[in-house]
């Protein structure tokens, strides 16, 4: 079923008779692709979807997706509309990774709304192991998602802070997110990559085996080097909710947007500028429906980050009064990287080699140049 051709196109931005409100027009049906089921992600839409049927008649319909891949292939090929992702949204914008394929290259993609809450993101361990610091993981056994790059990309990241790679480490592959986690509880791993508040850390905390988080203080400017090295869109920050996390004492991890609300660059303009006021407007009814629904709260939006805005959103930030210059002048920049993209993908797809161990390399090669010579910063080589 195409859930794309079931109203969402009837969405329109309607002017109401006061200049200062604006009436909120939403399709019947949204349909969005998120994490599976036990992430915090789907547990977000749920939220979000029962908050968008009571208060505005909408029904949000929610694909889950096991792995990066599987949610970011219903929004490419117009199955649904959204998709309410992690990073890998990111890496399909860049082209990298997984989408530095034949069938993928760079996606326009932009983002419609962000996560940005008190969670964080980590190294999860088993307490049980023995582990105390990240440089601890040599040798021990650490989950990696089949599948899934910004999973992979993360715990690489992680692994540089402690002056490790994946070489140092005993790897231990699975289908996808949860399933990485339930390593832990199965006694399969002693370690993996997750948010703070998915819903398996809550079990993982109560099982024999117990749950610990390791830290990446801020002050530890090498190792930050090392992270941000690998992976650019984190942050640091102190992080105050998830189980075995004491709300008094934060512990020093990282945080990126999480989930992202994002769509393609030719969404429809009113529609999306009508579900970020949506869920603006409909923020108390789930913000605490969910660990950390109240992560998109409308004032919490990082303006300026690695992914430039649908002109939805800019339209309801600038309707808000959020939107500033620096947050144009990157989104300028942004938008400007996209095309450059583009036109280097259209470039070398012409001429690529036809041998799948040849492609990606030659893609992330001609990819660098691209950037380079347009001026534009260079990751994932």
């Amino acid at each position: 079923m195409n859930f794309k051709s079931t109203g969402i196109a009837a969405a329109f931005l309607a002017i109401a008779a006061s200049a200062n409100a604006q009436e909120i027009e939403l399709p019947d049906v949204i349909a969005w692709s998120a994490y599976d089921t036990g992430s915090a992600g789907h547990a977000h839409s749920i939220a979000i979807g029962n908050m968008m049927r009571s208060k505005y008649g909408s029904t949000v319909r929610v694909l889950p997706g096991r792995n990066d891949v599987s949610r970011m292939t219903p929004l490419k090929n117009g199955t649904v509309d959204y998709c309410l992702c992690g990073i890998a949204s990111y890496f399909a914008a860049e082209g990298v990774f997984l989408f530095a394929a034949p069938e993928w290259g760079p996606q326009p993609i932009r983002a419609v709304l962000q996560a940005v809450g008190d969670y964080g993101l980590g190294v999860a361990v088993a307490a049980d192991a023995g582990i105390e610091t990240i440089a601890d993981l040599k040798g021990k056994r650490v989950a990696r998602a089949v599948s899934s790059p910004a999973i992979g990309n993360n715990m690489e990241g992680l692994l540089a802070f402690g002056d490790l790679t994946w070489d140092d480490v005993e790897t231990v592959e699975f289908s996808g997110y949860v399933n990485s986690l339930k390593g832990i509880l199965e006694n399969r791993v002693d370690a993996a990559f997750a948010l703070t508040t998915t819903t398996v850390n809550y079990q993982i905390e109560s099982s024999p085996r117990g749950l610990k988080w390791l830290e990446t203080p801020a002050d530890q400017d090498e190792a930050w080097q090392r992270y941000t090295s690998v992976t650019p869109f984190v942050t640091p920050h102190m992080v105050s909710v998830g189980p075995a996390i004491d709300p008094d004492s934060p512990l020093p991890m990282a945080l990126y947007p999480y989930p992202l609300l994002v769509t393609e660059t030719d969404q429809n303009t009113s529609e999306v500028r009508n579900i970020v006021a949506a869920l603006d407007a409909g923020f108390d009814d789930y913000k605490d429906a969910a660990p950390g629904a109240n992560a998109y709260a409308i004032d919490r939006q990082i303006l300026s980050w690695v992914m430039p805005w649908s002109d939805g959103s800019v339209a309801y930030f600038k309707e808000k009064g959020l939107w500033t210059p620096e947050a144009q002048a990157n989104q300028d920049k942004l938008v400007e990287r996209q095309e450059v993209l583009l036109q280097a993908w259209n470039a070398f797809v012409d001429g690529a080699p036809e041998g799948e161990e040849e492609f990606a390399p030659a893609w992330m090669e001609a990819r660098a140049a691209a950037l380079e010579e347009a001026g534009h910063e260079v990751f994932f080589r």
